[in-house]
């Protein structure tokens, strides 16, 4: 369709096509409370017009670039101007149109072929499809990446204390928002990483260290098991990781049932058969939990891989491999960067100013400054704030 007028040395197009298209709902894998119920959809056309919904600014800009030398696939950049940095934007854009490949069937393989560490483990792009949270990191001053036939839209740059945050931090007070994120933090980064590794450190070096009453009923159980602890700890964080994937894999209805099945009648049988001892039951079905409280599906993996290392370590070393895993961790994250920023931000580099909202969620009020990640060309957030 093209618009023409007698006042206007030129004309405008537009497509006026019709396109079947799934419904806009909000995401499985990103449920919230107080914020939107909206979620980006497959057609690329759709997602921009719910970031303009949310955006009334001329301010906010796409930039797009074509990729795939087959599928000649549409990928936009979009940052608001005045607020994202430029030497930013303009080194993401080149790096996407540096891109070469048959095309992407998903927006993974951008991701994959655009990160500066291919083979860290932890992820250097976040993942939703939550048109808010989105818009949140556009006021921020980071950049989208939105590519045609994908619902999930890239985040950049970003730090490891990102993973941790979710929308609902920010729509409720901020002694709730503060209290919810502390629960995140201890579940992922004390639980889910080292309790199976300090189980097995214990049990098998420093035994000396548990207290006499509860050494004697761990002895009791462990008298029945014919493993050493590592076997036992891999067995059930083996069976965990399965039957997760398979929960993925198989409809709804029958998932939970299988999850079901498979939590209580073979962990209790497992138990009775002497393979495993109550304790690791417990240990591993608080790790499991604890993983699920990582708002990203991405830094979730991350921290199950992250808890074999530590395992295997403390089998080796017992408390001395955990030490050792630990700061070898920290100084990864250090290195690592994301879209050339610091990842480890601002724990290290410190920056000072950006604390307020990392382990705790610090009133609005106190936040009249835009993180300092995204190297922001506005660092006030708002005239009046």
């Amino acid at each position: 369709m093209v618009f023409v007028s007698d006042v206007l040395p030129y004309g405008i197009s537009c497509k006026n096509t019709k396109e079947d298209k799934r419904n806009i709902e909000e995401p499985i894998s990103e449920k919230n409370l107080r914020g939107s119920h909206e979620g980006f959809i497959e057609i690329l056309d759709t997602n921009l017009s719910m970031l303009r919904r949310r955006i009334h600014s001329e301010k906010l800009k796409f930039k797009a670039v074509t990729i795939g030398a087959t599928t000649r696939q549409t990928v936009v950049i979009a940052y608001i101007e005045g607020i994202a940095n430029h030497e930013i934007v303009d080194a993401l854009f080149d790096k996407i149109s540096r891109v070469e490949i048959d095309g992407a069937p998903t927006i993974g393989y951008i991701e994959q072929l655009i990160i500066s560490h291919p083979n860290s483990i932890f992820p250097q792009y976040m993942t939703t499809e939550r048109p808010d949270k989105a818009v949140s990191a556009l006021l921020e001053g980071r950049i989208l990446i939105l590519q045609e036939g994908s619902p999930i839209v890239l985040i950049a740059p970003v730090t490891f204390i990102s993973f941790f945050q979710t929308v609902d931090d920010y729509s409720k007070m901020w002694i709730h928002g503060s209290f919810l994120r502390l629960i995140r933090l201890f579940g992922a980064l004390v639980i889910a990483i080292y309790l199976p590794a300090l189980y097995i450190a214990l049990t098998s070096f420093h035994y000396y260290a548990v207290p006499l009453d509860l050494l004697i009923t761990l002895a009791e159980s462990r008298s029945k098991v014919p493993f050493p602890p590592i076997i036992e700890i891999f067995i059930l964080e083996i069976t965990v990781e399965m039957i997760r994937e398979a929960a993925i894999r198989l409809p709804t209805y029958i998932g939970t049932a299988i999850t079901l099945f498979a939590g209580l009648i073979v962990g209790e049988a497992a138990v009775q058969a002497g393979i495993v001892s109550n304790l690791v039951i417990v240990i591993v079905g608080a790790t499991a939990i604890a993983s699920y409280v990582i708002p990203s599906d991405d830094m979730s993996l991350a921290i199950r891989i992250l808890r074999f290392i530590f395992t295997i370590a403390a089998a080796i070393f017992g408390i001395v491999g955990i030490v050792s895993i630990t700061v070898l961790t920290i100084a990864h994250l250090i290195r690592l960067d994301s879209l050339g920023q610091p990842y480890f931000s601002p724990f290290s580099p410190r920056v000072i100013d950006d604390l307020k909202d990392t382990v705790l969620r610090l009133p609005l009020k106190f936040m009249k400054k835009r993180p300092k990640t995204a190297r922001p060309q506005d660092d006030i957030r708002g005239e009046n704030f």
